[in-house]
């Protein structure tokens, strides 16, 4: 299977499309069961060679030395793709990827924050906010368990902070406290296993599960149109460790998606900055393993 660059028929309504912009999520259903159970295998075999014990990890599964071979594949998945065109348009490339897992027990939470926590504050622009702004990246979480712990505010990618997000958040457009008030607005979505969450990720949303009562195995993955300029996220994967020799290892439609990546990363020099906060907020803000 390889990525296309051409048009292909749309597998989105009108009305699916049109809630996703103004929501700022969806859900699809995108694995069948034998599909999810090859690649909670492919976790846990990848767990048993690193000897892997840790109960709570975030790995980046398309870095050498981090990678999950068994579990690469996904960033090829037709129906995946088929909906990142359906948002953003043709010339989908991958552009993050990680899986977390997390022990049943473990607690695990978030601050409701908008992903520009990688971006220094004078550098974030208000008008990425907006129903102007040209959104051109789309975050998916695939659970491979039943999880419940991405939590979404509707429609906040398209406005400002409104007044009670603002008395949680203060004067900055990151992040929130972990132990802030709830917001009246917060909206849980459940996922089940083999269905995706499609997400804005400037709408104000956060990772919150307490402490797990079960499991936790969800891929995420970042999509990028080339049919238009990059966001600041535009970078994520950290491209500088793609050698000849690594890339050479890699099964052929998985090298093809990271070849594309390079070719479209080469034309927009000016995401560099963002891609080197990107990789010191990875290094010092959520320790990855």
């Amino acid at each position: 299977m390889t990525q296309s660059q051409h048009s292909q028929p749309g597998v989105l309504t009108e009305s699916e499309r049109a809630s996703f912009r103004e929501q700022g999520y969806l859900i699809r259903k995108i694995l069948d069961d034998a599909s999810v159970a090859r690649y909670v295998a492919a976790v846990e075999a990848s767990r048993r060679e690193r000897g892997d014990a840790a109960r709570m990890s975030n790995l980046q599964f398309l870095q050498p030395g981090k990678a999950i071979r068994g579990v690469q594949d996904i960033i090829c998945n037709a129906d995946i793709l088929a909906v990142c065109r359906d948002l953003l348009g043709d010339g989908i490339v991958i552009d993050g990827a990680s899986l977390f897992y997390g022990d049943a027990g473990i607690d695990y939470r978030q601050g409701w924050h908008r992903d520009v926590l990688q971006v220094p504050d004078e550098l974030v622009d208000p008008s990425w906010f907006s129903d102007d702004y040209a959104y051109n990246y789309v975050q998916m979480n695939m659970p491979l368990t039943v999880d419940g712990c991405l939590w979404i505010v509707p429609g906040s990618h398209r406005r400002q902070l409104n007044a009670e997000e603002r008395t949680i958040f203060g004067n900055t457009e990151k992040m929130a406290p972990v132990d802030a008030a709830e917001l009246s607005g917060g909206r849980q979505i459940v996922v089940q296993p083999g269905e995706a969450v499609f997400y804005n990720n400037y709408a104000v949303h956060r990772g919150y599960g307490g402490v797990l009562k079960d499991r936790r195995i969800t891929i995420h993955l970042g999509f990028h149109s080339s049919t238009r300029p990059p966001t600041c996220h535009f970078g994520v994967l950290d491209h500088t460790e793609y050698t000849v020799d690594y890339l050479s290892s890699l099964e052929p439609n998985v090298r093809e998606a990271l070849r594309l990546h390079l070719v479209e990363r080469a034309k927009h020099p000016e995401v560099n900055m963002f891609h080197a906060y990107h990789q010191q907020f990875l290094g010092k803000e959520f320790k990855t393993t």
